[in-house]
């Protein structure tokens, strides 16, 4: 079996008789900002074709702004306790996953958002985050290459694909570093979509998409996944 065969299945397409998708973006001091935002831009596009309304959620119980770690603050509409049902639930990196991982009640929050969802994508070291939780205990994933070890250390029971700009799994992607939550984000809506769409998508914002998930030139630049 390939590294990047699925383990669970393929990626869950829409329910039948669904209405608007809920988008849960996990947001948390220390978050890195392109991880949010650039798979946001993906699916709050108005030329797609996703009825999909996107809410940012509070790792915390107050719902004051969330700095980023390029500076950027972010007001969330949601706390973990209070939001509504999220159907996809989305976990960015950034150095704050450390401190999320060091908090059992807001692991246990995450970990029933998580489970409630249809699909969970991750960025970056957010698959981390996800790994602690044990939900992901013998799927495939993978995360930034230059920060590979510390997610493995929080999920030592996942396999971990070095090679791989993103990793799908059952309702699980996970995606490398920063700007390959873009290409994850993509590839989910080509998946709840059509190829075309997120194809469409990728050239209004001018993007290259990297649509062979195998196809990962960072790994050459790390010792860690270069073997």
């Amino acid at each position: 079996m390939s590294p990047n065969t699925p383990r669970h299945g393929p990626f869950p397409k829409i329910p039948a008789g669904s209405g608007k998708l809920v988008l849960g973006a996990l947001v948390f001091d220390g978050a890195d900002l392109l991880d949010i935002m650039g798979p946001m831009r993906i699916f709050g596009q108005q030329t797609n074709t996703l009825d999909i309304e996107i809410k940012f959620i509070s790792s915390t119980s107050m719902l004051k702004p969330i700095r980023t770690s390029q500076q950027v603050e972010i007001t969330p509409n949601y706390t973990l306790e209070n939001a509504p049902k999220l159907d996809l639930f989305f976990i960015p990196g950034g150095f704050g996953t450390r401190t999320l991982c060091n908090n059992e009640e807001t692991l246990k929050l995450i970990t029933a958002r998580v489970q409630e969802s249809t699909w969970c994508l991750t960025v970056c070291t957010g698959s981390g985050v996800l790994a602690r939780t044990g939900l992901i205990d013998g799927y495939n994933a993978t995360t930034n290459k230059a920060a590979f070890e510390w997610p493995v250390s929080e999920g030592p029971n996942v396999n971990w694909v070095k090679r791989a700009r993103w990793v799908q799994d059952g309702k699980y992607v996970t995606s490398s570093g920063v700007s390959a939550g873009i290409d994850a984000a993509l590839y989910v809506l080509s998946e709840l979509t059509s190829l075309e769409t997120a194809e469409m998508v990728a050239t209004h914002i001018e993007y290259t998409w990297h649509k062979v998930a195998s196809e990962d030139p960072f790994a050459d630049m790390y010792e860690y996944t270069r073997s």
